[in-house]
């Protein structure tokens, strides 16, 4: 989304979430690296920021507003449902080889095969079959190459779902996603919900796809214009992520229950401030009273969500390698550390990211386009 026709509080939005779980590894990564955790210490970052993992449900939610906002509108057929699924394929896949390709340089270094060998073999996985399907984002027994590529599979298994619907006509769109969340929404309560998407099956009635399917509905909501509760949705939402932020570490140890914990405390409101947000801008020009910064940093999200671990963890080794690990070596490392991975996503964005995107469109001839004020 770029240019006047932008959501800014989308945009924000976006930068607001990659922030959140560049935050949430920090601390993890604070905490190992200054050797906090051997040493029985306390990081400096408290826990609370653990909850960082908030931004993926955000990122959910406003992934599923785009896809209708975005394609919601466009004519039934073939012709949108492929240039669709072109324009994601060209948006997520060649960043993620990127990233991922160099971790997996790094794992070569290191251990003289592109992946955690220790990690494989204790799951009996094949390292070829394992890199395989981590390059093209298909679920299997463990994180792809990049950690954090797990999200990943989730979005194109979103964006193949909606490419789908895109072949029939709009009216039917609607229903459909309602039965839809129904086909997850059954299965999952029944107990096929588990803390990772390793199949086919588990991906596909796991919880937190409903975290799209409310974006998605916050995107109608917003369409059909019948109804303008935008401030009441964005307070109370606001306040609940808030709530659930300082409260979710209670509930990390019930792994089997995370995604539908998830779903419930930061899906819900990430739905709401969404839904407030944008009909707040739409209606009563909030969007001009956004931050740039936060925009800009939007624009570089899906580079610095998936940049960050390396330039975090790259940096913390180089840094307290240098510095003994005392209360200032620490705060030092971590405002240097965030400045760090803005900066590098930012150049991948410039330099790689938006290029390829360009690339994409001129490719495929036809950028998916509505009557919305905005584009992806």
């Amino acid at each position: 989304m770029s240019g006047s026709s932008q959501l800014r509080t989308i945009q924000a939005l976006r930068g607001v979430a990659a922030l959140l779980v560049m935050m949430g590894h920090l601390r993890t990564i604070e905490a190992r690296q200054s050797g906090a955790t051997d040493a029985g210490e306390r990081p400096l970052m408290s826990d609370i920021w653990v909850n960082g993992a908030s931004g993926v449900d955000l990122f959910f939610v406003i992934s599923g507003f785009i896809m209708v906002w975005v394609a919601g509108n466009t004519a039934a057929g073939p012709r949108s449902a492929g240039n669709f699924i072109l324009a994601r394929v060209f948006r997520i896949y060649p960043l993620w080889w990127l990233f991922a390709g160099l971790t997996a340089a790094y794992f070569w270094i290191s251990y003289g095969v592109p992946w955690d060998s220790a990690e494989l073999d204790r799951r009996g996985m094949d390292g070829i079959d394992y890199m395989i399907k981590s390059a093209l984002l298909i679920p299997q027994a463990w994180l792809p190459v990049l950690n954090v590529g797990w999200t990943l599979i989730h979005e194109m298994y979103f964006y193949v779902v909606f490419a789908i619907l895109l072949l029939f006509p709009q009216r039917w769109r609607g229903p459909a996603m309602l039965l839809w969340a129904g086909l997850v929404l059954v299965p999952a309560s029944l107990g096929t919900s588990t803390f990772y998407a390793s199949t086919l099956l588990e991906l596909a009635t796991y919880p937190m796809t409903l975290e799209f399917l409310m974006g998605a509905g916050a995107a109608y909501l917003i369409r059909a214009n019948k109804v303008d509760f935008s401030r009441t949705a964005f307070c109370l939402g606001l306040l609940s992520f808030a709530i659930a932020f300082a409260t979710f570490p209670l509930f990390l140890g019930f792994h089997e229950y995370l995604a539908w914990y998830r779903t419930l405390f930061f899906g819900v409101p990430s739905a709401l401030i969404v839904y407030g947000l944008v009909q707040m801008e739409l209606k009563h020009n909030v969007g001009q009273r956004v931050s740039q910064s936060l925009v800009r940093i939007g624009d570089w999200s899906y580079a610095l969500y998936l940049s960050h671990i390396l330039v975090l963890s790259g940096l913390g080794r180089v840094w307290f390698a240098v510095f003994e690990p005392s209360w200032t070596a620490r705060a030092g490392f971590i405002v240097v550390a965030i400045a760090a991975a803005i900066c590098v996503s930012a150049l991948a964005y410039y330099l790689y990211e938006r290029p390829i995107i360009r690339l994409g469109k001129i490719w495929t001839r036809q950028k998916v386009t509505t009557a919305s004020p905005s584009s992806p």
